[in-house]
Order: structure tokens, then sequence, then C-alpha cells
């Protein structure tokens, strides 16, 4: 190998963030890897490729390596109060078995409390040995101690199951709250105790918070998985020290967040030409995955997949499974900086800030904003001649009244500061909602 070629891959992969132990993870380990395992199965009389697998090296189960994410099913009609289409949920479950995913990820609160006894109905055909069921607690709406069993008991009901595969404590996103929902109120003692009684075989939390938090609760109880956001773009902000952090405690990380949102599922124009000419055969998606399945200590990595196209690229991406090649990592280093040079609103479309009290839609305004960001049309007075700022200030100004012709529009930020709390990227939002809307 040429030494000076080498020299600027390693170069690369250090802006890229991966660092020295994590590239030697993504190019050595995975050659006769002991927690890789592609099985055959049969489907449909017809023989399938599932997904590949990876061992839980707590507790042996084999776990697909795409995870299905229940809080984004398909709907019959647009808006956050439409009902989800349960005939093309079945079908997306459906053909997520048979293809080898075996970890179905839900919450009390998604689809407005309705997705768990969704997934619950959809899964309930297959045997139960079969498939792994992951369910959250959401601390943020307890109110007193007692709510704590009532709604434990609840999401069994509504789930139709006598016992959850991975319990999560949903959202941690402040020392203050934790304490008082897990450690005051007997929060975890109790979902200790139902792991002890076998209704909770794996007990974990999902993190939306900063280091100090994560310090005051990682070390606090022996969780047997932590679920983080991680993708390309988080890596090199808080994602390296968590993935790492759990790394070394050997403690099994779930991946939220892939995708940011959908968002690295189409990059800019231009980012987009680098990885299809890189590989004019992979998605941009898959790099996203990719990425992620190339570290060893990711168990699962969820998404939230609407539409069957989704499903069917992003099992691809996990069947018969490939880590990044240095080329490919160097090339997705070059894609990584080009999109970046767009100054997006990093909404995830999560929908934690939702209901708005003032019933603005936000994240279909930040969506809006950021075609135009993505095109180089936000209408910017100081960068842009006259004529191009008049052009692209009416473009912006008729793209946002026709999109919230009936309401939800950033002018109806009243800046009462409810969503600041609420958010897992810590955005502005009132202060963003009022940039937007000062445009038109």
């Amino acid at each position: 190998m040429n030494d000076n070629k080498d020299i600027s891959r390693r170069k690369a992969l250090k802006i890229f963030g991966l660092g020295a132990a994590a590239l030697a993870a993504s190019t050595v380990s995975f050659k006769n890897n002991p927690f890789l395992t592609n099985l055959q199965a049969k489907a449909d009389g017809g023989e399938i490729t599932p997904c590949d697998k990876r061992l839980n090296y707590k507790n042996g189960d084999m776990v697909s390596m795409l995870g299905f994410g229940c809080m984004r099913f398909p709907t019959n009609g647009p808006g956050r109060n439409a009902p989800v289409d349960e005939a093309k949920v079945q079908e997306l479950v459906d053909y997520a078995y048979a293809h080898g995913i075996n970890y179905y990820d839900t919450a009390y609160v998604y689809h407005g409390g309705k997705s768990e006894g969704i997934i619950g109905r959809a899964l309930k055909k297959y045997p139960r040995n079969t498939w792994l069921l992951a369910d959250k607690m959401p601390g943020y709406r307890v109110r007193e101690k007692e709510d704590i069993a009532k709604i434990f008991e609840e999401q069994l009901q509504r789930c139709g199951v006598d016992y959850f595969d991975y319990y999560l404590l949903h959202s941690i996103s402040d020392i203050k709250s934790y304490d008082k929902v897990y450690e005051e109120m007997g929060g975890y003692a109790y979902l200790a105790e139902q792991k002890k009684k076998g209704r909770i075989k794996n007990l974990g939390f999902s993190f939306h918070s900063d280091r100090k938090c994560w310090e005051h609760i990682i070390d606090l109880h022996p969780w047997d998985f932590v679920q983080i956001q991680l993708n390309y773009i988080d890596w090199k902000e808080d994602g390296e020290y968590l993935y790492n952090s759990l790394a070394e405690r050997k403690i099994p990380a779930v991946i939220m967040e892939p995708l940011l949102g959908g968002r690295l599922a189409t990059l800019s124009e231009s980012a987009n030409k680098i990885l299809k000419a890189k590989n004019p055969d992979m998605s941009i998606a898959s790099w996203a995955f990719r990425y992620l399945g190339s570290l060893p200590n990711i168990l699962v990595s969820l998404s939230g997949m609407t539409y069957m196209e989704h499903l069917v690229d992003n099992l691809k991406s996990f069947t018969n499974f490939k880590p990044l090649t240095l080329d490919e990592q160097t090339t997705l280093q070059k894609a990584i900086l080009e999109y970046q040079s767009y100054k997006r609103i990093n909404c995830t479309a999560c929908r934690y800030c939702m209901p708005c009290p003032f019933e603005v839609e936000i994240p279909s305004v930040f969506a809006t904003y950021n075609k135009f960001v993505m095109n180089g049309t936000v209408p910017n007075k100081e960068s842009q001649s006259p004529e191009d700022y008049a052009k692209n200030k009416a473009a912006f100004a008729e793209a946002f009244r026709k999109e919230f012709a009936s309401g939800g529009g950033p002018e109806q930020c009243a800046s009462c500061q409810e969503c600041l709390s609420k958010c897992p990227q810590h955005l502005p939002i009132p202060d963003l909602m009022e940039k937007i809307s000062s445009e038109f």
C-alpha cells in the first residue's frame, strides 16, 4: 500500500470521527465475527434470505440488525390526528417478519396512544417466542407514584402480551425529572421488580440529554441496554462519547434516528452525487445504515418505515451485511462536508413538541423551510442581489401560504416556550419560528 495514500485516508477518517478503535472494528472484526449470522428461512413458499442478526452478548438473543420502529405507521390521510391504516401496517409487519426482522419498538404515546395496540395485533399471528417487543415507560406522564404501575399494566394490555422483551425508561431528558420519577417515586425499583417476575426481560433507557445527565445515570443501575440517537452526523457531537461509553461498559446500544428523521435518506443534490458516483446501486439511506452496522457494539438500528419501498430498501442494507470500506468511509466524509455546507434546521420530525398550544405545525414548518435551504433559495438580503432576494422571498412566502392555508404556520407561534423542554434536539423553536415568519 502506498504510505502517502494510507496517511491521507487516516487523516480523512480522523476528521470523519470514527477514530482508531472504531476503524479497526469496522474493517477487521467482521471477518468471522461470532456476533453476526445470516440464517436461511422460508416464507410464502419461496426461499428468503433474511436480514442479518447480531448476538446480544448480555442474554444470547439473536436480534435483527434492522428494527421496526412503530412511531411512523402509514395513516389514512394527512396530519397528526389521521387514523393509522392497519391493513398497510399488517402488510409491512408481515413482510418485515418474513425477512427476518424480529425487533419491534413502540411507546405509550406513539400515534396518540394507538401504536402499542396496533403492533400487538399485527404480531399476534406469530409465535410469541419468535419476535422481540420493546416498549417504554413515559416518565413525563407520571404525576404520582401509582401512575407507574397503572401505565405498565395498561401497556401490557394494549400490546396483548404477558411480558416485554426490552423495556425502556422513555426519553430521559434531565436529571431532575429522572430522579423524581425513577428514584424518589420508586419507578426504577418497580420496573426492576417486574424484571424479577419475568414481565420485563431486559431493562434500559432511551437518552435525550447532555453528558452531565448521562454520567448521573449510566452507572446508577445495572442497565441491560441503552437506546441512543446516533448517525454519521451526530457522531461528531455526543455520538462518539455515548457509543464508547456503552462499549466500555459492555452495554449493547440500540440506535434511534439513524436517518435523522429521514433527512439522511436524501442529502443535498451535490452530496447525493458524491455518493452515487461511488456506488450507483446503493441508496442514499443505505450509507447511513451501513455506517451504523460497521460499529460492533450496536445491537439494532431502528427505522420507522412508513412505506413498503423504505422497508425493502432498508432490508437490503442489512442482508448479507457488508461494513463500509476505507474508500467508502472517505467518500462518505466528502458527502458529509458538502451536505453540512447547507444550514438546515435539525428537526427530526419526532413530534415530541406536539401538540402546540397555538396549533403551529412545528415539524411541517421546519420541513418546508429546509426544502428552500437544500435548493439554495432561502431569502437572504445580505448575500443575494436585490432581484434574487425579491424572487426568493416571493417564492418563500407563496410556499408557506400554500402549505399552511388552513393554519399551522410559523406566524401563529406566541413564543410560549412550552416546546423548548420537549425537543430532543434542543432547537430554539420560538426563535426559529420568528425568523421564518419574518421572511413573509
